[in-house]
C-alpha cells in the first residue's frame, strides 16, 4: 500500500508552524505518511519546510517531506488537503469593520454582518481554483478546511464543486472555557478569581480550564460554526445532565463574564457556545453604535493589530527553530487543531467521536433545510465523517439559524453572478442592516476597497 499524502495549502503561515504541522508530525499513526507543504509565499515556505525537516528528524516521526510554491505538483493523488488560506487576512479584516462602523454598524465582520459578505467573497475568489485543481487532481481526497467562514466555504464548495470538505473549527472549546468558570468553585477548577475573557489574557491558563472542563463534562451542541447551542452538559462522573444548573449559575454569577451571552440566556433560555464576540455576529442586538451595546456588554473585538504584530513575533522564533536555534519540545504539548486526529481515525480505522464538524445537513438538524453547512458532532471511522442526527433545535434558535442559511445562499447568489443588484439584496437582508440608503453606501464602500479582489459585471 502506497503512503498516504497529506497536503496543506497555505502551509507558509505562522499559526500552521506552530499548531497543525506539530500535531501532525507527532501523531505516531500517521509516520510513513507524505506531507506536501505548499504556499505561494516562498520565504515562509522555506522556514515551514525546514522547520518540518526538523521536527520530523528530531521527534523520528518518520514522514516524507515535501514542498512547493506550486500546488499541482502534489495534488495528484492527495488522500488528505488541509486549507488553510486568506487574503491579507488582519489588513482586510480591519477594513471590513471600519466600512460597517461609517455607517453606524458595530461588528466582528469575520462571519457575520455586512463585513463576512465581502470576506467571503475575497476568499472564495482565491479558494475556487483551488478547488477545480482538487476536483481534477484528487477527486477522492477529502479536503479539511480551517478558512473563514466555514459554514460560508462550506456552502461554495457544496453547491458549486464536486468537493468533500469538512470544516472545522475550536470555537466549542469556549462552551467548555464558560463550564470552567461557571462551576469553578463547586468542580475545584483552577479558575483565577473574577476571571474575565480577555483576547490579552494568558493563554495557558485558558487551555489549561477548557481541558479541566472537558474531563468533568461532555458537552453536546449543535446549529452553525460559531452558533452552536448548547443542548447538553454531562457530567461524566454522576451522569447527569447539568446544563440547568449551568445556565442558573450562570444567571446568579456577579462577575461581569461574557455578560451578553448571560442576557442571551436570560431572555431565551438557551445558551450559544461561543460566548460574546461571535454570538453577535448573528444576532441583530449589539450593532446599532448609538446604543453603545459593546461597551454595556465589555465586549472584546479580536485585537487585529496585536495579531499582526505577533506574526511577526512569531515568524522571528519559526526562522530560529528551522535554523536549529532552540528546542523544540514545547510543540509537543501545542494546542490541536483535530485535523491530525481525523486523518488518523479514517487511516487506521479507529472509530472516534468528534465533538464538532461542520458538513452538510442531511437530517442531521431536522428543523433546519437540508444541505445547510452546519455544525454537529460525528463519529469518524474508516469510511469518512459521520455526523450525529441531533434532532431539532429549539424553535427560536432554528429561527437564528434558518436566517442565516438564506442569508448564506443569497451571499453565495450574490458572489457567483457578479451582480451588484444581488449584493445589493444580501445586505438588505442583512438583519444589522435596515437602510436602503446605508446598504447602498455599504455596498459602494466595500466594492472599493476590495476592487483587486472582486469583480463585477454589472
Amino acid at each position: 500500500m502506497r503512503n498516504k499524502r497529506i497536503v496543506v495549502i497555505g502551509a507558509g503561515s505562522a499559526s500552521f508552524g506552530l499548531v497543525n504541522l506539530s500535531a501532525l508530525l507527532r501523531t505516531e499513526g500517521l509516520k510513513g505518511s507524505e506531507l506536501c507543504l505548499i504556499d505561494i509565499n516562498e520565504k515562509g515556505l522555506e522556514i515551514i519546510t525546514n522547520l518540518a525537516h526538523r521536527i520530523n528528524k528530531e521527534w523520528q516521526s518518520g514522514f516524507i517531506i515535501k514542498s512547493s510554491t506550486n500546488r499541482l505538483d502534489y495534488l495528484n493523488n492527495a488522500d488528505f488537503i488541509i486549507l488553510s488560506v486568506a487574503i491579507d487576512r488582519e489588513e482586510c479584516w480591519q477594513s471590513d469593520v471600519d466600512i460597517a462602523l461609517k455607517y453606524g454598524i458595530h461588528h466582528y465582520g469575520e462571519n457575520g454582518g455586512p463585513g463576512a459578505l465581502f470576506h467571503t467573497a475575497r476568499n472564495i475568489g482565491l479558494i475556487m481554483p483551488i478547488l477545480k485543481d482538487i476536483e481534477k487532481y484528487a477527486p477522492n481526497a477529502l479536503v479539511l478546511n480551517f478558512t473563514n467562514p466555514v459554514p460560508r466555504i462550506g456552502a461554495f464548495a457544496s453547491k458549486y464543486t464536486k468537493v468533500k470538505m469538512v470544516g472545522i473549527c475550536h470555537q466549542i472549546n469556549f462552551g467548555y472555557l464558560m463550564a470552567a468558570v461557571i462551576f469553578g468553585k463547586e468542580y475545584g477548577f483552577d479558575v483565577p478569581d473574577n476571571y474575565l475573557f480577555r483576547w490579552d489574557n494568558d493563554h495557558e491558563i485558558g487551555y489549561k480550564m477548557v481541558n479541566q472542563a472537558k474531563e468533568r463534562f461532555d458537552i453536546k451542541a449543535y446549529g452553525i460554526n460559531h452558533f452552536t447551542w448548547i443542548q447538553s452538559m454531562i457530567d461524566k462522573h454522576t451522569k447527569e445532565d447539568v446544563l440547568a444548573l449551568f445556565k442558573k449559575k450562570f444567571l446568579e454569577n456577579k462577575t461581569n463574564f461574557e455578560s451578553y451571552t448571560k442576557e442571551i440566556i436570560e431572555v431565551f433560555d438557551e445558551v450559544v457556545v461561543s460566548g460574546d464576540a461571535h454570538n453577535l455576529e448573528y444576532l441583530p442586538f449589539t450593532h446599532n453604535v448609538n446604543r453603545k451595546s459593546w461597551e454595556r456588554y465589555d465586549i472584546q473585538m479580536y485585537p487585529l493589530l496585536a495579531a499582526s504584530n505577533q506574526r511577526n513575533q512569531m515568524w522571528e522564533l519559526l526562522e530560529n527553530l528551522s535554523f536549529g536555534n532552540g528546542s523544540i519540545d514545547f510543540l509537543k504539548d501545542s494546542v490541536s487543531e483535530r485535523a491530525e486526529a481525523i486523518i488518523d481515525s479514517i487511516i487506521n480505522h479507529k472509530p472516534m467521536i468528534e465533538i464538532a464538524v461542520n458538513i452538510p445537513n442531511n437530517g442531521h438538524i431536522s428543523n433546519l433545510p437540508d444541505g445547510t453547512i452546519i455544525e454537529v458532532p460525528a463519529l469518524i471511522d474508516s469510511s469518512g465523517i459521520h455526523g450525529i442526527a441531533m434532532g431539532d433545535l429549539p424553535k427560536v434558535v432554528a429561527e437564528f439559524c434558518r436566517r442565516e442559511a438564506f442569508l448564506v445562499e443569497l451571499s453565495l447568489d450574490a458572489i457567483m453572478s457578479g451582480k451588484r443588484s444581488k449584493y445589493l439584496q444580501a445586505l438588505l437582508v442583512d438583519s444589522m442592516v435596515d437602510d436602503i440608503q446605508i446598504a447602498k453606501g455599504l455596498l459602494n464602500d466595500y466594492l472599493e476597497a476590495n476592487k483587486n479582489y472582486i469583480k463585477l459585471i454589472d
